[in-house]
């Protein structure tokens, strides 16, 4: 990868002054004028006499999430932005803290800079080297790292919101269950965690480029690498819909893999490892991937009056 460029901060003194200056100078934009300003900041990260974070190098955006191009990162952040803000008010999330869960360089978080306090803005990325660029392109946010599987470095009963995109569709039913018991530890009570994971869509895509390969065409690299460590698609796809957890890995991981998790397995496990959660909301339409909403309920006390 090519020198990150680090964000050099200058002694500005709005920034002790208030908690969120991204919010008192864009607050009123509209989400469409507030995504045209994150894109301005490929070109220059100087917008309103403020510094904006800066970009990863095309190579890592690539290895990440699969497109080198800033603007569809970007664009892709805000769909994910506008879909959680149709169901949470972050217009009144002052004081409310937020999570980015598997981060990698941060992107996601960048269009909720507006929303929250800063210094209630966090992110979690387990790999040692993403964490670390994170950190170094976006200083207005605290980047934790950590193990991949829960190891206590986030503070329980802490996030009001979390987010997490792509990040459920690649855990092993071990991993997922795991940190599914660390959202509900880490959650505050009635706070919302939003997810993405893979669903039968991407199996039936998964299905047609299989037919496409076999006929001598190309298909996308991610989907041959699937392909090849699916085994038969059609099987996989009998699987999810008889209500199991269909998850396949290229590597040797236990944790690591592609995952396709359907409302009926998520209801499962919820209810096997008897987690305070619900499923507010199962969507397999709006976004490139299918979307969880779950939230921390009150838990009944067993003690008798």
């Amino acid at each position: 990868m090519s020198d990150l460029v680090i964000p050099k901060i200058n002694y500005d003194t709005r920034l002790q002054a208030s908690p969120n200056v991204f919010r008192e100078h864009f607050g009123a934009a509209s989400i469409e004028d507030w995504r045209n300003i994150w894109l301005s900041t490929e070109k220059d990260n100087h917008v309103g006499g403020l510094q904006f974070p800066t970009i990863p190098d095309q190579e890592l955006q690539l290895r990440i999430h699969g497109s080198h191009s800033f603007s569809t990162s970007m664009n892709e952040a805000f769909a994910f932005y506008e879909y959680v803000g149709r169901h949470i008010d972050l217009r009144n999330s002052l004081g409310k803290r937020f999570l980015d869960f598997g981060c990698g360089w941060g992107r996601m978080s960048r269009p909720f800079m507006r929303d929250f306090y800063l210094r209630d803005m966090y992110g979690f990325e387990p790999d040692l080297l993403f964490c670390t660029i994170a950190r170094s392109l976006n200083p207005y946010i605290c980047f934790m790292t950590g193990d991949f599987l829960p190891d206590g470095t986030l503070p329980g009963d802490r996030f009001d919101v979390m987010v997490g995109w792509s990040i459920y569709s690649h855990l092993s039913e071990l991993s997922l269950k795991a940190w599914l018991t660390e959202t509900a530890r880490v959650l505050r009570e009635n706070g919302t965690a939003v997810f993405t994971t893979w669903g039968r869509r991407f199996l039936e895509r998964l299905l047609r480029e299989q037919l496409e390969l076999n006929a001598g065409k190309k298909i996308h690299w991610y989907s041959e690498l699937c392909l090849s460590a699916a085994g038969t698609i059609q099987e996989r796809i009998e699987e999810y819909d008889s209500g199991q957890f269909v998850w396949f890995t290229n590597g040797a991981s236990k944790l690591y893999g592609e995952a396709f998790l359907s409302r009926t397995v998520l209801s499962r496990m919820i209810d096997i490892l008897r987690l305070p959660l619900s499923i507010v909301e199962y969507d397999d339409q709006v976004l490139a991937q299918d979307v969880f909403i779950i939230r921390k309920v009150q838990i009944k006390s067993t003690l008798n009056c």
